[in-house]
């Protein structure tokens, strides 16, 4: 089986749904892989500044945290939210795309700490020396991937990612795909809870 998991390193329930998937996964084993798909929530019309995003977030963190558990950082809530940096998705996806080339199997590692690195952290996912100091962790060359960033053909493989999710007819995060090698069924539409994850993945097995 295989678990396609469309998030988006900018959307704090993904932030708080990751958890969820790490722990799926763990409970199949070697019975399920993960593939980590971008959905792109800020893209070009989108992009806005945190600041316009501050009375909005500051509130609904807090439904965020009530439901999934996870904590969002004052780094984020209280400094990173009051600046004027740009929430737009394309880098920290692009930074996923090449990622991936390197290690695949820790895609949902690596984008789960660009999740806590804004959210928790309140770094800006736009910043270079985000990247550097999560790289570290991974042993990657980190001049390398910052260079393969900037190329036209990772951008292009990113964007046709987004579209490849729009022509599921994806358009809100986190979702959850089940591959079971013949067809594919969408077993979560926003943040879903570990136990009805599993539920609705026997119901699939069952009939399968």
């Amino acid at each position: 089986m295989k678990l396609i998991y469309i998030y988006d390193a900018l959307c704090g329930w993904c932030y708080g749904f990751t958890p969820v998937i790490e722990e799926l996964l763990q409970h199949f084993g070697d019975k399920m892989e993960v593939d980590v798909l971008s959905g792109g929530m800020f893209l070009s019309a989108n992009h806005r500044p945190a600041s316009a995003m501050y009375n909005y977030i500051s509130q609904a963190h807090k439904q965020v945290e009530a439901v999934t558990g996870v904590k969002f950082g004052p780094a984020f809530l209280e400094e990173y939210l009051r600046t004027d940096d740009v929430m737009d998705s394309e880098k920290p996806s692009i930074a996923l795309t090449v990622f991936k080339q390197y290690q695949p199997t820790k895609a949902l590692s690596f984008a789960h700490d660009m999740q806590v690195a804004l959210n928790h952290d309140g770094k800006s996912l736009n910043e270079d020396d985000t990247y550097r100091q999560l790289l570290t962790k991974y042993q990657l060359p980190v001049d390398e991937f910052l260079e393969k960033m900037k190329e036209d053909a990772n951008r292009y493989d990113t964007v046709q990612e987004f579209k490849q999710v729009e022509q599921w007819g994806i358009t809100g995060f986190p979702a959850a795909i089940l591959d079971d090698g013949k067809e594919y069924f969408l077993i979560a539409k926003g943040y879903t809870p570990l136990d009805r994850l599993l539920e609705v993945i026997e119901k699939i097995k069952g009939k399968v």
